[in-house]
């Protein structure tokens, strides 16, 4: 080892260290998806309500944000990859994301139990990941230019493409007949068409959040200046979008009656100028996307100012794969025990898992509520009356006692080494 040794190692360490926090705002969004499904941990009332509307929608696109923020941390970070770096990081990218669909589609299975209450994102996930291997080569800009086109068209077309397969034209006969024979789809509703345009998080509407994180990732997110633009940007692209779409709505006499959250209904084209949770519409697109800068922005600087204060959280963040896994499976459990409702859950809906036998069966995709309404008793009633507080304890304490024998979460351990293993062997086989 030579002298220059040293000076070396800490230019490349520099580089390629993780940012911590990035795994801050990893653990936020998932937290916010804990506080939509659990309830809002140590809060009750009226505070309680508005941070789960904040969260709503909002929890999802900072989620989504990272996902392409982690690809580019996958593809050179601020240098993309050229000539065979390239297409080992394509390989490496693709293999990710066919995992992650078979997990997805695994978790959603298992957690069909949830209906309604929960659309498990892993594998929209996986399909975000193999629309943006194409883009891994671009640089910030094209990565910025390419989401703006995308936020600008992609919900529109989504909107058109949607509309046509309910006129029942030659696309959805295509449809169903890939349906019958998607594996995904056979198995949890998840199939290509579900993941790209149907579903509740469809790619035609999220891949401008994923390309805008990629443009982040490619940033040096060390800079204070950098995050400063981050943040102040975020928070003009949130004002403004949900301005905009406010001016929007009363120029054409207001929204007529529609969903609360989800996609835009094909009835009504007006909705495309809202800002509804979910709707994956350009102005909301704007509104928790810029949302989502802001957190990121915040994460990041505090993650070097508070030093190792917010390392319980970092290192929940770092395992965000199998909490979120953890959490489908545990909000399936509460639903089959019949004790979601006693969670501080929205009285409405707390109202219809209480039904029992006067359960309505014409509402689809119903979660597996008790049919004789009733409800547990003893420690289990215990531990879901106070889920939101137990959930939370649990997605701090169980990463800190994991990461002091093992490197990675269990998820994400098995993802990564098996997308090593199966690169180093398609490198091998060729």
């Amino acid at each position: 080892m030579t002298a220059c040794a040293p000076e070396l190692n800490s230019s490349r360490t520099e580089r390629t260290r993780r940012l911590v926090g990035i795994d801050i705002a990893r653990f936020f969004a998932v937290f916010g998806m804990f506080c939509i499904h659990f309830g809002v941990p140590f809060t009750h009332g009226a505070p309680e309500v508005w941070v789960a509307q904040f969260c709503s929608g909002r929890s999802t696109a900072l989620f989504i944000l990272l996902a392409g923020v982690s690809l580019a941390m996958l593809s050179g970070r601020g240098e993309p990859p050229t000539g065979s770096a390239l297409r080992e990081a394509r390989t490496r990218i693709a293999v990710r994301a066919v995992l992650l669909l078979v997990v997805g589609i695994a978790l959603a299975r298992a957690t069909n139990a949830t209906g309604f209450l929960l659309t498990v994102i892993i594998p929209f996930y996986g399909l975000y990941f193999l629309l943006a291997v194409p883009f891994v080569r671009l640089r910030a800009r094209g990565l910025l230019i390419a989401a703006v086109v995308a936020a600008a068209v992609g919900p529109q077309l989504s909107f058109l493409l949607r509309t046509w397969i309910a006129w029942d034209t030659s696309l959805g006969t295509v449809i169903s007949v890939v349906n019958s024979v998607d594996p995904g789809h056979l198995i949890a509703d998840a199939g290509v068409f579900d993941l790209l345009l149907l579903g509740f998080y469809p790619a035609a509407s999220a891949l401008p959040l994923v390309l805008a994180g990629m443009a982040v990732g490619r940033l040096d997110l060390q800079s204070t200046k950098v995050r400063c633009w981050l943040g102040l940007t975020g928070l003009v692209l949130s004002i403004v979008g949900c301005r905009v779409s406010s001016l929007l709505v009363e120029s054409v006499g207001g929204l007529p009656p529609g969903p609360t959250q989800g996609t835009v209904p094909i009835e009504h084209s007006e909705w495309l100028l809202a800002t509804t949770a979910h709707s994956g519409t350009t102005f909301e697109l704007l509104d928790s996307g810029g949302i989502a800068l802001v957190i990121l922005a915040v994460c990041l600087e505090l993650a070097d100012r508070t030093g190792r204060a917010l390392k319980p959280l970092a290192t929940a963040g770092s395992m965000a794969l199998t909490l979120y896994a953890i959490h489908a499976l545990v909000l399936s459990w509460q639903i089959v025990v019949g004790g979601w409702p006693l969670s501080g859950v929205p009285d409405f809906l707390a109202k219809l898992a209480s039904m029992g036998p006067a359960l309505p069966t014409d509402i689809p995709n119903m979660p597996a509520f008790p049919r004789d309404g009733h409800h547990p008793e003893g420690v289990v009633a215990f531990v879901n009356t106070y889920m939101p507080e137990v959930f939370l304890i649990f997605s701090i304490g169980f990463p800190l006692i994991w990461r002091r024998f093992f490197h990675r979460g269990p998820l994400e351990a098995a993802v990564s080494e098996t997308v090593r293993w199966l690169t180093e062997h398609l490198a091998r086989s060729r």
